[in-house]
């Protein structure tokens, strides 16, 4: 049976062509994150459209004729406003050593026109008007840590201090700047954040720069604050607290906190500085009160969050703009497909 199945609604505003409208989500079925705002849309009377294109092309037909896209037995058009919880990766991929180079070639080009065929898939999608969140040029910044960074510097959000290079002296010339604990982090995501140890500044590791550049930044001790907005409003915030420097997965409690005024301004301003209709933003709160925004994720985790807490105000949030749109901070509305400003 496959994947990409949809059952139309009964509610929801009228797409251009006049067909019932209903409301989207990208992502894999059996990810927590998909089903709560499935849930949450079954609740208000919308039986919303699931995309799941992990599985593609082996499950589910797809076509873009004409750069009109269509999925076989899903009606596209009447999906006015999209949950973007996940997208093939835009990233290297690696083939089985084992194979024979020839199957090996191959299955890479098979890789190669799957990933084009996708990308030109969803942009043909986001070209029809509905509203994504986010879209994907939004979603890119899981691998574009750099560029976030920028905006959120030029967005006046406090930002640790950042070294990305695959030259050691200039690591250690960051070291000497900094002058307390760093820590390092992959460029493109994907793994921990760790904190740089002396054996890390010797030149046996050093060496190993050569391979691929590394991102390092000065270390904000402190608390460890997720702030979710979502249309241009802080919709929870929870403090995490955890014994490791990276949390995911040694999370020891998780509460809901209030956020100082600053602390939530300077959110806001993140998330329309990275053009982000929903996100799940990492802060560290110092000791003294100050606080430095470590990033902006596009597509967060919030269900272990909710389940642990006992409420859903992010995926309330979220599905709210899924069904009313986004207002933005100068009071507009995007609805549908506008940029969120």
């Amino acid at each position: 049976m496959t994947t990409l199945s949809v059952s139309r609604n009964t509610s929801g505003d009228p797409p251009p062509d006049g067909t019932t409208a209903t409301r989207g989500i990208i992502g894999r079925r059996d990810d927590p994150q998909v089903a709560s705002v499935a849930d949450s849309l079954r609740q208000r009377g919308v039986e919303p459209v699931v995309l799941d294109l992990s599985r593609f092309p082996g499950d589910g037909s797809l076509s873009v004729r004409d750069g009109v896209p269509t999925a076989r037995n899903l009606d596209l058009p009447a999906v006015v406003a999209w949950y973007v919880r996940s997208l093939p990766l835009p990233l290297p991929f690696r083939v089985p050593h084992e194979i024979h180079p020839d199957a090996s070639r191959l299955r890479y080009a098979a890789g190669r026109e799957r990933r084009s065929f996708l990308a030109g898939f969803v942009a043909a999608m986001q070209a029809s008007g509905a509203l994504f969140v986010n879209p994907p040029a939004v979603m890119a910044q899981h691998f574009r840590k750099l560029e976030q960074l920028d905006a959120l510097r030029a967005a006046h959000v406090p930002v640790p201090a950042t070294l990305a290079t695959n030259d050691p002296w200039a690591v250690r010339e960051f070291a000497r700047d900094v002058g307390g604990a760093l820590v390092y982090k992959p460029l493109a995501g994907g793994g921990r954040c760790r904190r740089v140890t002396g054996a890390d500044l010797g030149p046996g590791r050093l060496r190993l720069l050569a391979r691929a550049p590394v991102l390092f930044q000065a270390e904000i001790p402190g608390r460890n604050i997720r702030v979710y907005v979502v249309g241009g409003r802080v919709a929870a915030a929870y403090e995490i607290v955890s014994d490791q420097l990276d949390y995911r997965g040694a999370e020891i409690a998780v509460r809901s906190v209030l956020l100082g005024s600053a602390e939530a301004d300077a959110c806001l301003r993140a998330a329309s500085a990275c053009g982000m209709a929903f996100t799940g933003i990492d802060v560290r709160r110092r000791p003294d009160g100050s606080f430095a925004v470590l990033e902006c994720n596009p597509s967060p985790m919030f269900a272990g969050i909710e389940r642990r807490t006992g409420a859903a105000p992010v995926t309330e949030a979220l599905t709210d703009v899924l069904e009313r749109g986004v207002e933005t901070r100068a009071g507009a509305v995007s609805w549908p497909g506008a940029a969120v400003g």
